[in-house]
């Protein structure tokens, strides 16, 4: 038997009803809406707050668990169709959402044009272009003019495009065969790694270029989803082992960027395999992170224009709690019946 092939995922991987990636998710997608309420309502944080790392981190919490589930989902399944479907029905749902309040709801509420015009203008039909998931159109026109952040609804749909251009070099490494064998795809994830860190990373290279950066963090994701066996028994002692080489990176040579991806993505994915009957009551609520994260902009600016003069902290929660409502609404509206068509794309039991 060759033991460079890849094993496959326990069983209890497909029932996750107790573990903390919903809540790590939750946690996430909040931490978003809190950093970019800074720049909505034009307030600048305290000196010692880094609010944009706050929101920098919490997208690399979400690629790390999607490079590990997402991993896990194809060595569950390797059928590059059936894959790919239950992505989209995964990404899909959540999106049309976000482009349907942005287009029918807080468009015709915010922008200055008339409505008839702002539906016939040509930068509203291109927002509906973020349906494609291949490049992100953030603006729409006239809305919010008063707002700080003029002509924006929905800014974190950059990242999306990023999501599934790491969902596409998965399914060819998949496709091509090469996961099937552990340590060279581990090479190549950690040679991948390597280059984001020596060639593409600010603390060496100059500007971050997060194209590079939010993929590294999701091969990472990918690299312990290949060893997740071996991290279930040693995830805890690797955590500990690289913490204070994460730390002395990170204060003693200022190599903030290169600790964080050092360190952050296996501490994401030992908490979140954390287990718990808190976790499971919190599963049964369903999952509205990625209605919050989607929904969390738009949501932020019609609180910002509606209500200017709110003290920042009063604004900023009652966005946050307008988002996770929403989020939940998604989520039970739209995104978990359209998650059920994914027993289509089951593969055959025998």
């Amino acid at each position: 038997m060759n033991t460079a092939a890849v094993p496959a995922p326990v069983a209890q991987e497909r029932a996750r009803e107790d573990n903390a990636f919903i809540a790590l998710r939750i946690a996430a997608a909040s931490a978003v809406i809190f950093s970019h309420h800074f720049p909505i309502s034009a307030v600048l944080p305290p000196a010692w707050l880094h609010s944009n790392m706050v929101g920098g981190v919490a997208v690399m919490a979400f690629f790390t668990i999607s490079g590990y589930l997402v991993t896990l989902s194809w060595l569950r399944d390797p059928r590059l169709l059936a894959f790919a479907g239950k992505r989209l029905l995964r990404l899909w749902p959540g999106m049309l959402v976000a482009i349907a309040a942005g287009v029918l709801v807080f468009g015709p509420a915010f922008t200055t044009l008339p409505v008839r015009e702002f539906w016939a203008h040509p930068a509203t039909w291109e927002h509906g272009r973020n349906a494609w998931l291949v490049k992100a159109y953030v603006n729409l026109p006239g809305v919010f003019m008063r707002n700080p952040l003029a002509g924006l609804m929905n800014g974190p749909l950059w990242t999306i495009p990023m999501e599934v251009l790491c969902y596409a070099v998965l399914m060819l490494v998949g496709g091509l065969g090469l996961l099937r064998w552990r340590w060279w795809a581990s090479a190549a994830l950690v040679a991948y790694m390597a280059y984001f860190v020596l060639q593409r990373n600010v603390d060496l290279s100059g500007p971050m270029q997060h194209w590079f950066e939010y993929p590294a963090y999701f091969a990472y994701g990918s690299l312990i989803a290949l060893h997740r066996p071996a991290f279930m028994r040693h995830g805890k002692r690797l955590v500990l082992l690289l913490a204070p080489i994460a730390a002395a990176l990170f204060w003693g040579f200022k190599l903030e960027h290169s600790a964080g991806l050092l360190w952050l993505a296996p501490l994401l994915i030992y908490l979140g395999l954390q287990r718990s009957a808190v976790w499971t009551r919190l599963q049964r609520l369903g999952d509205p992170s990625y209605g919050i994260y989607l929904l969390g902009c738009p949501i932020q600016q019609a609180v910002y224009a509606l209500w200017p003069g709110l003290p920042f902290l009063v604004s900023m929660l009652l966005a946050l709690v307008l988002s996770i409502a929403a989020g939940y609404a998604s989520w039970h509206v739209v995104e978990s019946p359209a998650l059920r068509l994914k027993r289509f794309l089951d593969a055959p039991t025998h």
